[in-house]
Parts: C-alpha cells; structure tokens; sequence
C-alpha cells in the first residue's frame, strides 16, 4: 500500500513558467480526490485544486490548461503572461453572462410555466439584465474615458472588492 503522506506533486515548489505533464495531473487527481472517477471536469478540478492550494500558503500561480497533442498539460504562466491571460478569461465570462442573460428571454417557453415558476423567471431576467446593462454601461464608460485620454481611477480596484472573495 503507497505511503498517502508521499504527495506525487511538489505543489509547494511549482515554478512560474514551468508545466505539469498529464501524469502528474493523475497522479494528483488520484491522491486529491481518491474516491471520485476521472470526468470532463476533473482537469478544472485539479487547477482549480492546485491554485487554491498555492493561495492558502500566500503564494499564488495562475494555470492555464493546454493540449499537446492528444494530451493535457497544466502551464504555470510567469507574471508576464498572466496579465493578458486573466483578461481574456474574464472578458469571456462578462460575454458568457450576457449570452445566457439572453437564453433567459429567449429559450424558455413561459406557457409551460406555473405562476410561481412564472415570478420566479421574470425575477432571474430583471436580475441578468441588471447585471448585463451595468457590465455594458462600465465598459462604455471605460473605452470613452481613455479614448479621451483619461486613466481610470485605480480606486476602483479597493470598491469593486475583488480581494475579499478569496477561493
């Protein structure tokens, strides 16, 4: 029987810029989460595992998954390429807010629907909305003020309260 203490990857140590190969990532997956089998979702699993991790000893990676070939591999990005990575993903998760925003006005067929499932729909739309004109009023706002020229003010970073969501 292996020695469950012996962690198969040096989490601890992981360097920006290196990579975990698909093996380690098992290897991982197998000493995490022991009892559950390998889905769709488990690669996300283990980055997500991992970050949180490095973020619990005060030293946070940013990982990126990455096919080679007919495998997966994990990618330490160096500060660097974190910036523009992070931006990508969050302006991909604005869209995909916007995109499933819509679904609710779109893809549901009300007459299906009692009453109460009825409210129930028509307060998850007012609240996507909401959440969809502001996104769409603050990038608005963002793109005209720096076209003028201006710079945003880096207040904005302690009001919108990123920081106190720690995962």
């Amino acid at each position: 029987m292996p020695d469950l203490n012996i962690h198969p990857l040096d989490w601890k140590s992981l360097q920006k810029g290196s990579s975990i190969s698909q093996d380690q990532i098992l290897e991982f997956w197998k000493h995490h989460f022991p009892d559950k089998p390998w889905d769709e979702f488990s690669l996300l699993r283990v980055q997500e595992k991992i970050q949180s991790l490095r973020s619990s000893i005060n030293d946070p990676i940013v990982i990126k998954q990455v096919k080679q070939g007919d495998q997966y591999i994990l990618e330490i990005l160096t500060d660097n390429e974190a910036p523009a990575y992070l931006d990508r993903q969050a302006t991909a998760g604005i869209r995909k807010q916007r995109r499933n925003a819509r679904r609710l006005l779109t893809d549901i067929d009300v007459d299906n629907l009692d009453e109460a499932e009825r409210r129930s729909l028509e307060t998850k739309q007012v609240h996507h909305a909401f959440i969809a004109a502001a996104a769409d009023g603050a990038r608005k706002h963002s793109l005209q003020t720096q076209r003028k020229g201006d710079s945003l003010p880096k207040s904005l970073i302690k009001k919108a309260r990123l920081t106190d969501y720690i995962i």
